[in-house]
């Protein structure tokens, strides 16, 4: 009996009263600490002026992978192989229409974490003209609804609906030539996803990874859509002004 009333305080804590939001200060802020002092510095422009060589551009992919300790309902993403995918399937209209010839992923174990100079010498070496630094971060929101009453039974802790589970994933990304310091532009998206379901069968970690595979996708279409309007020739009044 002291076990069943074990299992059922920490359900209950698992899930606070009502929803108490994200923190996307300290998200963006998780993010930003990425910014090396050379990104920081760096002579960024506007979209508008991404890279428009007269042959398509090669471009590398490379996925920041960190060693530091997960803060409080910060999570730092797990790149898997599906992810990558995902996110080179929604570029792939780029080589389709001409504005890069190649997307190739960089795969390199002897660099962690956030440092451009050995990034951009990857690329170099897989003859990149230009390279995708993509980070990531998540974050769950757990909380009880009306039906986490019926957690005072045991089996209600496996069926009743009573735990939402709310995620947001946001991707970070800085475009950099391969060769020189130059940092072309940044951009940022989102992704969110809500499940319910019981406390003991309800995974975090599931609602946790569609928000992820949303952000791809918001964040592959952006990305696409930048490089299609730098590609624009302006109009004439404008580029009179």
């Amino acid at each position: 009996m002291t076990l069943y009333w074990t299992v059922l305080l920490i359900l209950l804590a698992s899930g606070c009263a009502g929803s108490a939001e994200f923190d996307r200060t300290a998200m963006r802020a998780t993010l930003g600490s990425a910014e090396t002092p050379a990104a920081q510095h760096a002579p960024a422009v506007a979209h508008a002026d991404m890279p428009n060589p007269p042959h398509p551009l090669r471009l590398a992919l490379y996925f920041v992978e960190w060693d530091l300790p997960i803060q409080h309902k910060i999570r730092l993403a797990k790149w898997t192989d599906m992810d990558k995918g995902a996110l080179m399937k929604e570029l792939r209209p780029l080589q389709n229409e001409g504005i890069v010839v190649d997307t190739l992923l960089i795969v390199d174990s002897t660099i962690r974490g956030y440092d451009v100079q050995k990034i951009r010498r990857a690329a170099a070496r897989y003859d990149a003209d230009a390279v995708l630094i993509v980070e990531g971060v998540g974050s769950v929101d757990r909380y009880n609804n009306g039906y986490a009453a019926w957690y005072v039974t045991l089996i209600g802790a496996y069926i009743a609906p009573g735990t939402v589970s709310d995620a947001l994933f946001m991707i970070h990304s800085s475009l950099w030539d391969a060769r020189t310091e130059r940092l072309y532009a940044t951009q940022t998206a989102e992704g969110r996803s809500t499940l319910t379901g019981s406390a003991v069968l309800l995974e975090d970690n599931q609602v946790l990874a569609q928000a992820k595979t949303a952000a791809l996708a918001e964040f592959g279409k952006r990305t696409v859509d930048e490089w299609r309007r730098s590609r624009t020739p302006a109009p004439a009044s404008d580029r009179s002004r």
